[in-house]
Order: structure tokens, then sequence, then C-alpha cells
């Protein structure tokens, strides 16, 4: 068995064998990212997400001797994570959606930015405007909005978020792909209804 993260393998089986000082560090440095994306895809609800985690974190420790080193171990435990939100949701009544759909044309380079000679219309980064994205990344399907806020909220790469999300590269791509644009989409048509400047 090839091991491609040492330090992550390191790092798992000293937590295995009761460190709990690498158990704090670890859990110190990505848990208030955990919490952000586990309250970004529960709603925002606080309480339940901090739930989540904690369940998520027993969950991670118990299994933390089956970490094999062979992807990142932020992906590995991202992966339980994910299995206690699909959980929490389905108790909510609210099915998650993981199908990918069909593809459309790639406009991104290998590591999920723009490829050159693509135009893209900014937006004025102000408070209204990121608002206004911030709900209509709310209206995206499941798989959609969860890559994209993996990918451009937490800042995650590519790569990783595509081991998260355990589907391969491609899709991941297609996936944010599709996001995008209806984010765009969702967003030019909530900006153009807003008043002008000096209108009520």
């Amino acid at each position: 068995m090839r091991v491609s993260h040492p330090k992550d393998l390191d790092v798992a089986q000293r937590i295995s064998a009761g460190d709990e000082g690498a158990a704090e560090d670890l859990f110190r440095n990505l848990s208030g990212e955990m919490f952000g994306f586990v309250r970004k895809m529960l709603g925002g609800d606080p309480a339940l997400a901090e739930d989540v985690l904690q369940e998520a974190m027993v969950g991670i420790l118990r299994s933390m001797n089956k970490f094999d080193g062979r992807v990142r171990l932020r992906s590995w435990m991202y992966r339980i994570l994910r299995n206690k939100i699909v959980d929490a949701q389905r108790k909510r009544g609210r099915e998650p959606v993981f199908s990918v759909g069909d593809p459309e044309g790639d406009r991104y380079d290998a590591h999920g930015s723009w490829q050159k000679g693509v135009t893209i219309q900014p937006w004025n980064e102000n408070a209204e405007v990121l608002d206004v994205v911030r709900r209509c990344m709310e209206l995206l399907p499941h798989n959609q909005r969860e890559a994209l806020h993996l990918l451009a909220v937490q800042g995650i790469p590519a790569q990783e978020v595509a081991t998260i999300l355990e589907m391969n590269y491609n899709n991941l791509r297609q996936t944010l792909h599709r996001g995008r644009q209806s984010v765009r989409r969702c967003a030019d048509q909530a900006l153009g209804n807003l008043p002008e400047e000096g209108q009520a």
C-alpha cells in the first residue's frame, strides 16, 4: 500500500495511540472551518451544526486507526463529516442530492480556475451583492452548493475537494461549472431587479 501523506499518517497513529495533544491540535486547526461547512450545509442552524460536528469528531476519533495515509487527513475527516451531515438532513426530511448531472462545456483549468480567454462580468464586491450571491448559493442543488462552498468559501484546493466529495476530478469541474453558472444567472437576475442608486 502506497502512503501518500506520511505526516498525516503519523498524526493519526499518534492520536490512535492516545496522544491527546495531537488530537487537540488537529481539531483546533480544523474545527472552525468544519463548523462553518456544517452550518452552511444545514441552513445556518448553529445548534444543529454544533451537534453534528461533535458527533463527527467522535466518529473521527473512533475511526482514526483506520486512516491509512492514502489521502490527506483533512479529506478523510471531511468524508466522515459529510456522512453525519447527510444523516442530519435525512432526519429533517431533506434528502441530499449528490448526482452530478449532464456535463457542460469545460471552462476551467486543471486547478479549478477559469481558463485564459474566458471573460467574466465582475461583481461589485459590496455587502449587498455578496448577500445576493450567498442567497443564490443556498438555492443550488446540494452537490453544487457543497463543492462551491468547499472551493470558493473554504479555499480547499480542487483536487482535495474532489477527494472529499468522492467524485472524479472531471465530474467536480462539471459540478463547479454548473454551480457557478447558476449562481451567476441568479445573481444577475436579482441584481438587475434592484433599484438604481438614488431610487427608492
